[in-house]
């Protein structure tokens, strides 16, 4: 079993798999992985080809519908909720995935002249991953957590653990890397600040004299690329001081430890981590 609910762009949630008085959803094409383009380059007298880059292609959700009741005023309500070119967002929920994608109306056609009319929504996804509802939140701190609720105790347990250098430790359920926000108040004056990811290697070096107060935030997320802080109510680009070398990090599929250090000055402060994972297909 599985909801599909549609989001269009005037804020109207309307489910389609549970109205079976007016709509049926037959099918659903496009809910698997989208295509991949993989762009390889030939040369004169070498065999086979050279592998230049890849791509996953955007995604192209498909929803097929029979129309029931009232075929003609069932039908115009479609046309009335979804306009061709518009902005929606399809939430899917099954046993294991409750997600979300956002798209544009491409078409919404059928063939009006048969016994059992049918209509075909065809949403285009320009980012391709659906995104799981339920976002993921913690610190990269100095001290971890050890304790939660619900709980039943036999034996003593840690109730948290004080690290000599800030971690987090992250498991990315999700079918690919992502990108996170994270977001913090620096406590002291610094001139440089450096996120690393210790699991791939990957670091984000920011050079610039932080102030007391100064609450950074930073977008590593595709298509979302930012990093700033508020000063004072102002908000300060830091693009350009983002050292050369440094990488948008991301948060791999699996394991992550994330840390940060703040050149000869201790890093006495947390920095908060929201992060939503992302899925192939569900």
């Amino acid at each position: 079993m599985f909801t599909l609910k549609i989001d269009n762009h005037k804020g109207q949630i309307v489910e389609l798999t549970h109205d079976t008085g007016r709509y049926a959803v037959i099918g659903i094409d496009g809910l698997t992985r989208p295509p991949t383009t993989i762009n390889t380059a030939i040369a004169a007298s070498i065999d086979g080809s050279f592998y230049n880059s890849s791509r996953v292609e955007q995604r192209n959700l498909v929803i097929s519908i029979v129309l029931r009741g009232n075929i003609e005023a069932n039908r115009q309500a479609l046309y009335q909720i979804f306009p061709c070119k518009t902005a929606c967002t399809i939430y899917f929920e099954n046993k294991n995935r409750n997600v979300k994608i956002d798209g544009y109306v491409e078409t919404l056609e059928g063939d009006l002249f048969v016994m059992q009319e049918r209509m075909q929504i065809s949403i285009i996804c320009p980012r391709p991953y659906f995104e799981d509802l339920n976002a993921i939140y913690t610190e990269i701190s100095t001290t971890i957590k050890r304790f939660s609720f619900p709980f039943s105790i036999s034996q003593p347990i840690p109730l948290g653990e004080v690290l000599d250098t800030p971690h987090a430790f992250i498991m990315n359920y999700g079918d690919t890397d992502t990108g996170f926000t994270l977001t913090g108040e620096i406590t002291k004056a610094l001139t440089t600040l450096t996120i690393t990811n210790l699991t791939t290697g990957a670091y984000f070096t920011l050079n610039y004299a932080f102030a007391t107060g100064d609450i950074i935030t930073l977008c590593t997320i595709q298509g979302r690329l930012s990093v700033q802080i508020q000063r004072s109510g102002a908000v300060i680009n830091l693009l350009n001081k983002v050292d050369e070398n440094s990488t948008w990090i991301k948060l791999q599929a699996g394991y992550n430890d994330l840390t940060f250090s703040c050149g000869e000055e201790e890093p006495d402060f947390p920095l908060a981590i929201t992060a939503l994972w992302l899925y192939g297909g569900v």
